[in-house]
């Protein structure tokens, strides 16, 4: 369905992008005569982008194991996105709760920096 193939796309764009800013930075922390500030900038933003990685896919999991079809985060640095398939009666103040109180409970966001939306 046009739904799942949403998720299957932003889980698969999601990771390209990831790719090509982790290609990005490690080139730059392996360039000779990089001064240590950017060497260090570099390999630290690579730690956060790994980071990222794990802790979507957790959160994922885990929306997915309250019984949503699907789901798809992405974080940033001011903010997390989570997508989900909701029933057919659409997105309830219910479901947005229990989302937020995962992301709230496996990161450092606060509630004003998730957003939550259900794919059509």
């Amino acid at each position: 369905t046009a739904v799942s193939n949403y998720f299957d796309t932003a889980r698969l764009s999601r990771q390209q992008s990831r790719d090509n800013a982790l290609s990005l930075l490690r080139e730059a922390a392996e360039q000779e005569g990089a001064e240590q500030a950017a060497v260090d900038e570099a390999n630290q933003t690579i730690q956060t982008l790994a980071g990222y990685s794990v802790l979507e896919n957790q959160i994922e999991n885990l929306v997915i194991a309250k019984g949503y079809a699907d789901c798809v985060a992405f974080m940033g640095e001011n903010g997390i996105s989570v997508v989900v398939s909701a029933a057919e009666d659409g997105l309830q103040t219910e479901d947005v709760a229990k989302i937020t109180d995962i992301v709230l409970s496996e990161t450092e966001y606060t509630a004003d920096q998730i957003k939550i939306m259900e794919a059509n």
